[in-house]
């Protein structure tokens, strides 16, 4: 009995931190395509988590997107076009940063 609870206070403990990761305040967009046509690409961006199951999936989805903004906010980019996206059974975010004037 006394496992069970330790293990149930153990996941608790790791979902909170899990949902700790957000987007910090940046002025990177999410664009379309069609919206980046006169743009320089900068490169790839991608996150993963490895929160990626049951009631937990959504929290590993939000760190992976942040993490990959995140590293367009290193590289200065203005906009972000995903070309995978973080889904209920993946927590990776695939995408490339572009500047656009």
């Amino acid at each position: 009995m006394n496992l069970k609870i330790k293990s149930i206070l153990a996941l608790a403990v790791l979902a909170i931190g899990a949902g700790c990761t957000t987007i910090p305040a940046n002025n990177v967009r999410e664009s379309q395509e069609v919206n980046v046509k006169g743009c320089k690409m900068l490169g790839p961006v991608n996150g993963s988590d490895s929160v990626f199951v049951g009631l937990s999936s959504a929290i590993g989805s939000k760190n992976a997107k942040a993490k990959a903004m995140m590293q367009a906010v290193n590289m200065h980019a203005t906009d972000v076009v995903w070309t995978s996206q973080g889904t209920s059974m993946t927590s990776e975010w695939i995408g490339k940063a572009y500047v656009c004037k």
